[in-house]
C-alpha cells in the first residue's frame, strides 16, 4: 500500500516489547533510500486500529515530508530508568508524493 506525503500513517507491530515500567513511549525511524528519516510514536490502545484488530499489536503513528520506499531502521523504548533498543522487523512502506490535481474547471 502506498500514501502520500504528508498523510497520517499507521504501522502495526507485533514483537515481544519490554514490559511497560511506569511510563513507556515506543519510537519507530523509518528511513528512505534518500536517508530522509521519519519519527513514528506509540498510538494510545483506544485510538489504534491495530490494537482493535489485534490486542497484542501496538500501534505507531507518523508522516512521512518525503516521497520514497520507508524501511523501519530503529525501535526504541524509551522509559523511566533508560531507553532499551530492540532489533527492528522487517516493515517497509510506500511514500508517494502529493496527488497530483488532473484539471482545473473555473466556474
Amino acid at each position: 500500500m502506498s500514501y502520500t506525503v504528508g498523510q497520517t500513517i499507521e504501522v502495526c507491530l507485533e514483537c515481544d516489547l519490554p514490559p511497560a515500567r511506569g511510563v513507556r513511549r515506543v519510537v519507530a525511524t523509518f528511513a528512505n533510500e534518500c536517508g530522509d528519516e521519519a519519527e513514528f510514536t506509540e498510538v494510545p490502545a483506544g485510538a489504534s486500529d491495530c490494537v482493535l484488530q489485534e490486542p497484542t499489536q501496538i500501534g505507531l503513528q507518523g508522516c512521512a515530508s518525503y516521497p520514497g520506499l520507508y524501511r523501519l531502521k530503529r525501535l526504541t523504548v524509551e522509559h523511566l530508568s533508560g531507553a532499551t533498543h530492540v532489533e527492528p522487523p522487517h516493515i517497509t512502506f510506500e511514500v508517494r508524493g502529493s496527488p497530483e490535481v488532473v484539471s482545473w474547471h473555473v466556474a
